[in-house]
């Protein structure tokens, strides 16, 4: 017997115009039956027109499930898409914030040798205007020692040119002060 399988609920039809049957030889053999009536007219009618509404849901349903799978599939790609823009995004965070780590640890440490120059540079003036200080300090000491031995000098020249003229005693002792 022939058997029309329809996707929907899986009915089973049977063709009534020819029946198929199995000898015991294995073959098979054609029977006709009775021509069909006007009432079987109107259920191939019907019969057609469920198997056209079954073939529409059929290809309705595969439609649905294409774009199922092509959803899934949108949705799939899309997740990848994010998952790498994300892992992407933070490696490129992660080599800027390098980037900056590293450009600032340059920059401090220009800074830190201009800093340190800088400073040389003062030390080093520092040394000068201390030497200059000190040479200047000495040349006072000199001046000072230089007038000291001029004043002495003067001092002890001044008392042996002096003419001994009698003078009130109160006068020489003050003269004889100085002069020790």
């Amino acid at each position: 017997m022939k058997k029309i399988m329809l996707q929907k609920g899986n009915i089973r039809k049977l063709n009534l115009t020819a029946l198929q049957t199995r000898t015991d030889a294995g073959e098979q053999t054609k029977k006709q039956l009775t021509p069909t009536p006007p009432a079987t007219s109107h259920m191939k009618n019907e019969y057609s027109s469920l198997k056209e509404a079954a073939l529409s849901v059929q290809r309705i349903r595969l439609a649905a499930q294409r774009e199922l799978e092509m959803t899934r599939k949108m949705r799939a790609d899309a997740q990848k898409y994010q998952q790498e823009t994300a892992t992407r995004a933070r490696s490129e965070a992660q080599q800027l914030i390098l980037h900056t780590r590293l450009a600032t640890q340059r920059d401090i440490e220009e800074l830190i040798r201009k800093a340190s120059e800088e400073i040389q540079k003062v030390l080093a003036d520092i040394r000068v205007i201390r030497i200059i200080a000190q040479e200047e300090l000495a040349a006072q000491r000199k001046f000072t020692d230089a007038a000291r031995l001029s004043t002495m000098s003067l001092a002890i020249k001044g008392n042996y040119k002096k003419p001994e003229t009698k003078k009130p005693e109160g006068k020489k002792k003050k003269q004889l002060v100085t002069a020790k």
